[in-house]
């Protein structure tokens, strides 16, 4: 017998991550292996995921393998070695919302004095609709309703109900894959089978569904972990899919929305009740239980569904409901809103479509830079159903498909006709747009169950990607003809990664044409295809010009080629510090790529973090890649940025930038230069709102601050709001004259900013006093030395009645931005 121990370092704790990748190390000894919580005095079988989620391992835990058969050397040296290399690996801090339920609401609903509930706005954004109720499932009080049955019956049921229910998992939606995936995971653990099997005296088959959820549930439910304890969701659902199953019928009663609704659950709405639901009517979701790592919440982010959790007193609101407003931005849920939350919520609305409206003619076009130069603006992906949705988010086309989706969480590689699938449908999709598939990159942090590599004492510089490919040749291969065929559904770029040496290069383009002709003499057609590599190892700067014979584009992945090129793991926190992608020689390295490559007539285009980097881009147009993969969302605000650059200019802050002595240097230079080049005046014909009706004074303020946001000069408009406001619980704002002038300094302000508001009625500006111009001032705190001075120049002249009258009869917002520039010396 053997024993191995070491301290949990994972920040969720042993979860169905770091169990499956155990379990997978696990499976293959003979030995019995038993991981022991020696601080909460629990244990379980390494071979199981779910026994090893049970026995309630959180960090900073005691543990022990215990490890004991005919090859427990083997398998002591195994888990040695991942504990050591690995393990830390396995997980990862999860994003974490704010929790937004205890933070001032904005001023203008305070003052609207709504009847609402808090909660926690995990999935972010704002619906409105009727309220649909639905109850918790209990399976033990339906089984009652089901006639009793003999063991031997129930044991067949069983077993069909779970193979139903394991087999459907191929069949559902494409679109949450990574949270059935997980959910697979657990229902194919043996120990699973065995609960659902295990309760031979329960009346009948559905009842022993509901001990099964009881049994599965009770460890997880003790757990200290908040993640632990909401993995429960998953095993009910799991359960309630095989209880469906085994019924031939829903659990619950039909429910579709056929209306704009707000879905409300009293415990926590479960993965399976989320998709059955999911319609264009579904505008958000109320839970009581459930948080950051709900699959549930995972799926409401994934499709842009309004989400919030921990809401735990809204029945005596909610059943008497007739209409809802969920906002989960600011953790909120309105009752039957009154007249000043519905003006609220049209406000809001009508801000979210100006900003919409801003991006949206940028979305189906190529951008240009100030001086006229193309920018094509791609996605990453790494599932092929992503594609409709990154070029509805205005992506030109796909500069990365991670194929590794394809091939991990199985125990074989998929066969050539799924790939081809895969691929022609992301090809089809693009209708002619740039597409670029990366060839299999499994290896150092993406191990593969199927492939059983060898261990190694550092993974990431060793055996994986391209340096695979020899060995596993068939799935090479497959994947080779399922690209190529997929060419005939439209152009594409085949992207090898981990390519060090000229040999490499000419085998990959050797093996591609080999195989193409085969394709050819099988009568299998191919399409227009290209050939490339990721340039993420140093050694490739020099042998470009050679490589040009062989290969049509590279394309630098950022990510690892800082990695390697300051010989330090991004992962590891002892090192993490020198990966930093603006130190000045990292820039001249991809500035002599960039430049090489196209000395050697070779297309080039940037994947990874730092395409996405707003303040990047002038230094990447300065090097001229003029080709950008990116995540999806950050599409449509790097190209705005992008529009206001100066290639010319870019080059000068590029050199200026290379020079520089370190990275805190590179970022100054880069602030300053985008300042310059984004500086927007204080007085614009934009911010001028004319003629406008309103029917209170925080209409007006929101209206102003709303404006501000849609025109990119603040950070926020609700906190640009809370700030005027602030300035008037001071004092009032209202000049005289019929003139008000709230005004405030705050560092959400980006650009100092003179708004004006021209009303067709007479507000009440509060004590009394009318106003029918509101003049606002809103001043970053940078400049606040400007604040009273133009603060002051404005009210002398608003004493001026032929100044007023101006402000109140020119009908040109150009002419009034002119004399307002013009009286305040602006």
């Amino acid at each position: 017998m053997l024993t191995l121990d070491f301290t949990c370092t994972l920040p969720n704790g042993i979860h169905a991550r770091p169990a499956s990748e155990i379990e997978q190390r696990t499976q293959t000894f003979s030995a019995s292996i038993t991981l022991i919580n020696l601080s909460k005095k629990t244990q379980a079988d390494a071979k199981s995921v779910l026994g090893m989620i049970g026995a309630d391992i959180t960090h900073g835990d005691l543990c022990q393998f215990l490890i004991e058969g005919r090859d427990q050397q083997a398998a002591f040296d195994l888990l040695h070695a991942f504990l050591r290399d690995e393990f830390e690996d396995c997980d990862e801090p999860l994003a974490v919302s704010p929790d937004n339920h205890t933070l001032p609401l904005p001023v203008f609903i305070e003052h609207a004095s709504p009847d609402y509930v808090r909660g926690n706005g995990v999935s972010k954004g704002i619906g409105r609709g009727i309220p649909v109720h639905i109850d918790v499932v209990d399976l033990l009080e339906l089984s009652r309703l089901e006639p009793a049955t003999d063991a031997v019956r129930q044991q067949q049921q069983l077993k069909d109900a779970w193979a139903l229910t394991q087999k459907n998992f191929g069949d559902a939606d494409a679109g949450a894959a990574p949270v059935l995936a997980a959910q697979l995971k657990l229902l194919s653990d043996p120990a699973f089978k065995r609960c659902l099997l295990s309760h031979t005296t329960a009346r009948n088959a559905l009842q022993a569904i509901a001990l099964t959820a009881q049994a599965l549930s009770e460890p997880l439910l003790k757990s200290s972990s908040q993640y632990l304890r909401e993995r429960v969701i998953d095993i009910r659902d799991l359960c309630q899919g095989i209880a469906a199953n085994l019924l031939g019928r829903a659990l619950e009663p039909p429910l579709t929305l056929n209306q704009d609704s707000i879905v409300i659950s009293s415990g926590t709405l479960t993965p399976g009740q989320f998709l059955r639901l999911r319609n264009p009517h579904l505008k958000g979701i109320v839970m009581g239980d459930g948080g950051e790592t709900s699959h549930t919440v995972i799926l409401a982010r994934s499709f842009g569904i309004p989400l919030l959790c921990g809401v735990t007193q809204c029945d005596s609101i909610m059943r008497t409901a007739s209409m809802l407003i969920l906002d989960s931005r600011h953790g909120v849920l309105v009752a039957n809103p009154n007249a000043a939350m519905e003006s609220w919520y049209r406000m809001e609305s009508e801000k979210q479509q100006r900003i919409s409206a801003r991006s949206a003619p940028l979305r189906g076009q190529q951008v240009l830079t100030a001086d006229g130069t193309p920018v094509s603006v791609l996605a990453n992906i790494a599932l092929a159903v992503e594609a409709q949705g990154v070029f509805a988010q205005g992506a030109d086309g796909i500069g990365l498909f991670r194929t590794e989706m394809l091939f991990c969480e199985r125990s074989q590689a998929p066969d050539e006709e799924e790939q081809y699938q895969a691929y022609s449908e992301v090809l089809r999709c693009a209708a002619g747009k740039k597409i670029t598939i990366r060839t299999l990159d499994i290896g150092g942090d993406k191990p593969c169950d199927f492939l059983d590599l060898p261990k190694e004492e550092n993974p990431f510089l060793g055996y994986r990607a391209v340096r695979m490919y020899a060995q596993f040749h068939d799935i090479f291969t497959t994947q080779a003809r399922a690209l190529l065929r997929a060419s005939v559904a439209g152009p594409l770029n085949i992207m090898v990664p981990m390519v060090a040496t000229l040999a490499e290069i000419q085998w990959l383009h050797s093996q591609f044409h080999q195989i193409a002709d085969t394709l050819q003499q099988e009568d299998i057609p191919v399409g227009e295809w290209h050939l490339g590599i990721m340039v993420e190892v140093p050694s490739t700067l020099y042998l470009l010009e050679k490589a040009a014979k062989y290969l049509d584009f590279v394309s630098i992945g950022s990510n690892d080629l800082a990695q390697y090129f300051f010989a330090c793991d991004r992962g590891n926190p002892y090192v993490r510090h020198l990966y930093d992608y603006r130190n000045p020689t990292f820039l001249a390295l991809m500035r002599d790529i960039t430049q090489r490559a196209q000395a050697a007539g070779l297309a080039i285009s940037l994947c990874g973090e730092m395409a996405a980097d707003k303040q990047m881009l002038p230094l990447l147009m300065g090097m001229g890649l003029t080709q950008l993969s990116m995540a999806a969302g950050t599409i449509a605000s790097c190209k705005e940025t992008l529009m206001s650059l100066n290639i010319q200019q870019c080059q000068q802050l590029l050199e200026t930038a290379i020079f520089s002595e370190s990275s805190e240097d590179v970022s100054a230079h880069v602030e300053q230069f985008m300042r310059v080049q984004m500086q927007k005046p204080v007085l614009d014909a934009d911010l001028l709102l004319l003629d406008k009706t309103v029917s209170s004074k925080e209409e007006a303020i929101k209206l102003l601050t709303d404006n501000l946001e849609v025109q990119q000069r603040v950070v926020s408009g609700s906190l640009v709001e809370k700030a005027i406001w602030e300035r008037e619980a001071v004092f009032s704002t209202a000049l005289g004259f019929s003139v008000a002038i709230p005004h405030c300094k705050s560092p959400h302000i980006l650009h100092s900013s003179i708004s004006l508001l021209r009303l067709t009625t007479p507000l009440c500006w509060g004590e009394g006093v009318d106003v029918q111009l509101v003049i606002m001032l809103t001043v970053n705190e940078q400049e606040q030395e400007d604040h009273m001075k133009i603060f002051s120049r404005l009210a002398r002249k608003l004493m001026h009645s032929d100044f007023r009258e101006k402000l109140y009869m020119l009908s040109d917002s150009a002419a009034i931005t002119a004399l307002l520039s013009t009286e305040l010396a602006l």
